[in-house]
């Protein structure tokens, strides 16, 4: 059985301020992925210096976690972002828009936090995915 995700954002509520969905329904989902947040950590231990470095880096290791996975963006139910700074979230916007262009997007949520477990990160994000 293959899952069915029917995203849409209901009348009642106010239009998405950016690329998102403001719902996301699964039906017959056979498999869930939960991804844990991923940090801009290089495997080397290193973090790249600009945000959009450090957002590339997020998308490759959330990619690199679907594919383990079996799935791909088209599996994508939830995104949660963590920022610790709002100077962040135009490089992250415009990455996670490049990454996810010609999708319906998922339903997400975007936070300005105090700082991560790793202080060289400025950006963290997790998902949710359904196959």
């Amino acid at each position: 059985m293959t899952a069915t995700i029917r995203f849409s954002d209901p009348p009642a509520l106010p239009r998405p301020a950016a690329h998102y969905s403001m719902t996301a329904e699964v039906a017959g989902a056979a498999r869930w992925l939960f991804v844990s947040g991923q940090l801009p950590v290089a495997p080397d231990g290193s973090v790249p210096d600009s945000l959009a470095d450090q957002a590339a880096l997020v998308i490759a290791h959330l990619r690199a976690a679907l594919a383990h996975g079996g799935m791909d963006e088209g599996n994508i139910v939830k995104l949660t972002t963590y920022l610790t700074t709002r100077e962040a979230r135009a490089p992250w916007q415009a990455a996670r828009d490049a990454w996810l262009a010609g999708r319906v997007p998922p339903a997400s949520t975007q936070v300005i936090v105090a700082g991560l477990a790793d202080p060289r990160c400025a950006i963290e994000v997790e998902l949710i995915a359904a196959a």
